[in-house]
């Protein structure tokens, strides 16, 4: 920075400048394709055919493939900007058919079509093809890299690159939809004096549609004779794949394994490391109804299955909160403060604690603070028809949890019924939380005196929390489908080789 500002700052301001104008000579004297004399055109900010300067025919023909792009024209003293589809009737996009030709049976799209591009809100002219009555208008757009907002008549769509780049952007910087749209607004029109069509409702619905798709797509159900309907429950949740799995990194017949007869040293691999916790930064208000935004494929991603977690709860809604061993009291205590308005105190959730994976149907919101019920059905729901010989749980009170654990468990339907041995399941406080219990808790819940354990904290599921804490301001005014939609596909960070993205 020193030597920009003392050596360059000028050089890059003429250089700036030198943009905002024509340039040298050699590039506006002729037209940079076919050379006829003082060319008027060329792409808005350079985007994509450099300094050079073309007439209109050369400028319209390049831009045949590129309808999302600006260009702009040279007035005499300065640059005027001008959608394509406003200066030629050839600017046309022709879908079904090869780039420079026409479809003889072609459909007029609605007059205002508009493409939502990483450039900006492009209002196009689009025609369909006509050829084949059994392709419909929607796969036509699919297939051009076009997602639309509607099923019947669509008349808005966004780029796919569009679209990946809102997922980047929201599960980094926790972006909303709205600030993204806002953003494309800017860059299509700064001045104020033609303002873009206002699609952020639409760009909602598209995103919405691309992450349920492409968990699917992840699951594989596209390759199912069933299809989406054949669902099984938590099959779109990516499992972690150095957790213990049959048929991947069990050893043949492991039911069958003797596991007094084991060797010691190998006892390790087959432990199921969780961790669990609540959260009540991630609340959400009583706004919409269910019946206005459903939930969609319930139970089959990270989030438990609604149905059968709101029959368990309804049993318990008398049940006072989880008691605690030391100075936890006070904390549990302002769980249910300031809750009035709310229909989510927070979320429940369930992880793999040394590989920072949510469990699939491990997920579950809370409605009076952490509560048995609440953290018993998450937690039975997370190890759902998985194959288990030895469990370790990491929970923050596992001192009180784990404490008539097995007389709750017949509470719950009989498919959340483990079928394990309870002397191989060991309930251990995380290292950071484990000072604040009382001197009784510190030896038996240690990770520090666990065999096997290595260097495992325990406290994962706090810095899963931490990812989607920057989500919660965007989480809060949502309905409840949008919400569930939301979440359960933003469970991991890519940033850290954990591969899910975010949210909307």
């Amino acid at each position: 920075m020193k030597v920009w500002v003392t050596e360059f700052r000028d050089e890059t301001l003429d250089e700036m400048l030198r943009g905002e104008g024509r340039g040298a000579p050699e590039f506006y004297a002729k037209c940079g394709t076919c050379q006829k004399p003082d060319p008027l055109w060329r792409c808005a900010r350079q985007t994509c055919l450099g300094p050079a300067m073309y007439c209109e025919d050369c400028i319209v023909k390049m831009h045949s493939q590129l309808p999302t792009h600006m260009v702009e024209m040279w007035s005499g003293g300065f640059f005027i900007p001008m959608p394509l589809n406003e200066l030629a009737v050839e600017a046309r996009i022709q879908l079904g058919h090869m780039p420079g030709t026409y479809c003889p049976k072609a459909r007029f799209a609605h007059k205002d079509f508009v493409i939502i591009d990483t450039l900006g809100i492009r209002t196009v002219k689009l025609n369909f093809c006509g050829c084949d009555s059994r392709i419909s208008n929607r796969q036509q757009l699919m297939r051009a890299c076009l997602w639309p907002a509607t099923s019947v008549d669509p008349q808005t769509c966004a780029t796919f690159n569009a679209i990946r780049l809102f997922e980047v952007q929201n599960c980094l910087g926790k972006i909303s939809s709205y600030d993204f749209i806002r953003s494309l607004e800017l860059l299509s029109n700064n001045d104020g004096l033609r303002p873009t069509p206002d699609r952020r409702r639409a760009f909602r619905a598209i995103t919405r549609q691309y992450r349920m798709s492409e968990m699917r797509k992840r699951a594989g159900t596209a390759h199912n004779n069933g299809g989406c309907k054949c669902t099984e429950r938590g099959s779109l949740a990516l499992p972690c794949r150095q957790c213990p799995q049959p048929g991947m990194n069990l050893v043949e017949d492991w039911d069958k394994v003797n596991w007094d007869e084991m060797e010691e040293d190998q006892r390790y691999k087959h432990f199921l490391w969780l961790s669990q916790d609540a959260n009540f930064k991630l609340i959400n208000r009583n706004v919409s109804t269910e019946a206005r935004d459903p939930i969609v494929d319930d139970g089959s991603g990270y989030f438990c299955h609604r149905g059968e977690y709101s029959e368990h709860i309804r049993k318990h809604i008398d049940e006072d909160e989880i008691s605690s061993c030391s100075g936890f009291q006070a904390m549990f205590l302002a769980n249910t403060r300031r809750v009035k308005g709310l229909r989510v105190t927070g979320v429940g959730g369930v992880t793999c604690a040394r590989h920072n994976m949510w469990r699939p149907n491990g997920l579950g919101d809370l409605q009076a603070g952490e509560r048995h019920c609440n953290m018993d059905f998450l937690f039975f729901s997370a190890v759902l028809n998985f194959a288990l010989m030895y469990l370790i749980l990491s929970y923050d009170i596992a001192c009180q949890f784990s404490q008539h654990i097995w007389e709750r468990m017949t509470e719950l339907p009989e498919q959340y019924h483990l079928h394990i041995d309870p002397s191989c399941v060991r309930w251990m406080v995380p290292n950071f939380h484990l000072p604040g219990h009382k001197k009784g808790c510190h030896s038996p819940f240690s990770f520090h005196w666990l065999w096997g354990a290595g260097r495992t904290h325990g406290e994962t599921v706090e810095q899963n929390w931490e990812f989607l804490n920057g989500a919660a301001a965007a989480t809060k005014l949502m309905g409840l489908g949008a919400r569930f939609a939301v979440i359960r596909v933003g469970s991991a960070d890519p940033s850290s080789g954990r591969f899910l993205r975010f949210i909307t």
